[in-house]
């Protein structure tokens, strides 16, 4: 019997810790969701560690849940880091092509990525990611791929994404003590996008916000790259927090009030359309206009996309967006965001999922499971879709047909 390829990915947020497990099918070459895992987080603050001890026993009570639910067990999962410690940065490189007939084989596109990697960071801080954007060939000819071309001297772009070193290692010291090794850092703008954006619209231009729970997140892709991150200190819970303060109720009261009857868009709610919330709120005659609590909720919405619209000016050369605006994470759920961002941004938007994923149906089409289910299929690239098999060098079927079913979302 051949050996099922799994990968697992770990999302540690401010509210929840998500756990993915996804197989290959055999059969289709498809990526497969078998297993999540969701937990309560307790133990971080905008994106890092600050409580060790319960941020060990959160990501073990996700990932106990995912392996129970797929029936397997993993030793190594993709993890994702985010939160305003990262940031990004445009590198250069440049070298000599090594070969006598001026053709550009792998080693040089290596050592050029390499050489625009080599900066100066102070020593708290590590790369997590290298990323090329382009290549230009004897100062003239900008490609995105050199290899087989000729010329004497290959310069690489390249994008680099770095954080705080004892930040990372905190965070894979809590993976690490659920028996879990960290197979690689994934910047979550990153990892959401294989999830929920395609090839085309990477090509053409597109934003994505992820509205989590403690931080929002805003990136932007163009031409097959990611072209600019940033995070804003806002995020889903300070609607709840809105809520817990003007009706007078507990956190926990108020978000299942926000789960259960929340929505934007509050001029469009009737005049005399009341909601009851004696029993969920434990408080008798608990009667509200149902355009009152809109009007919380759209206050604080407002606020996160007056800050978008602040950092999207920010972005260099953003011009028109053909691709729209895609919103993930838990605070994608609300009810009449789509339409409130449009109105807003002046730009198609759509909540993000992901259709053509196989596998458990409200898992890959869940906004707030977005990162999660991104890190198996940036895994899945980066494990499986360039491996060969046998003696003869030939990729299997499945990995074959992975490598087709990438290239729908890859540049």
């Amino acid at each position: 019997m051949a050996r099922k390829q799994i990968v697992a990915g770990i999302d540690v947020g401010n509210l929840f810790v998500k756990a993915a497990i996804a197989e290959l099918d055999q059969e289709t070459g498809r990526p497969k969701i078998i297993g999540v895992g969701v937990a309560e987080s307790h133990g971080l603050r905008r994106g890092v560690v600050h409580n060790l001890d319960e941020t060990i026993r959160d990501i073990g009570q996700a990932i106990h849940q995912a392996q129970t639910m797929a029936g397997t067990r993993v030793g190594r999962a993709y993890v994702a880091v985010n939160g305003p410690h990262l940031r990004s940065q445009i590198s250069r490189g440049v070298i000599a092509v090594s070969r006598a007939d001026n053709e550009i084989d792998q080693s040089d596109v290596e050592r050029v990525v390499e050489a625009a990697s080599i900066v100066n960071l102070p020593a708290n801080r590590e790369i997590i990611h290298v990323m090329p954007r382009n290549f230009t060939i004897d100062n003239q000819e900008v490609v995105k791929n050199p290899l087989g071309m000729k010329g004497y001297r290959l310069e690489a772009e390249v994008l680099l994404i770095d954080g705080l070193s004892p930040y990372i290692k905190n965070l894979a010291k809590c993976v690490n003590a659920n028996d879990i090794e960290v197979a690689g850092f994934v910047y979550s703008p990153l990892a959401a996008s294989y999830a929920v954006l395609d090839k085309k619209q990477k090509e053409h231009g597109v934003l994505k916000v992820d509205l989590g729970g403690g931080l929002s997140t805003l990136s932007f892709f163009n031409e097959g790259d990611l072209v600019y991150a940033a995070t804003l200190p806002i995020g889903a819970q300070h609607i709840t927090h809105d809520l817990a303060v003007a009706l007078r109720t507990t956190v926990e009261q108020a978000e299942a009030v926000k789960l259960q009857y929340g929505f934007t868009g509050s001029h469009s709610a009737g005049k005399k359309e009341n909601i009851d919330l004696s029993t969920l709120l434990e408080d008798e005659n608990m009667i509200i206009p149902r355009k009152s609590l809109g009007r919380i909720i759209d206050d604080r919405v407002d606020e996160v996309f007056g800050l978008l619209q602040n950092e999207l000016k920010r972005i260099p050369n953003l011009g028109i967006v053909p691709s729209g605006v895609v919103i993930i994470g838990g605070g994608a759920r609300l009810a009449g965001l789509a339409g409130f961002a449009k109105e807003r941004l002046k730009l198609p938007v759509r909540i993000g999922g992901h259709p053509e994923l196989a596998g458990l149906a409200d898992t890959v089409n869940d906004p707030a499971l977005a990162v999660a289910t991104g890190l198996v299929l940036y895994g899945l690239e980066k494990d499986y879709s360039g491996k060969n098999t046998g003696g003869s060098g030939q990729l299997s079927g499945s990995l074959r047909k992975l490598k087709g079913w990438l290239k729908n979302f890859l540049p």
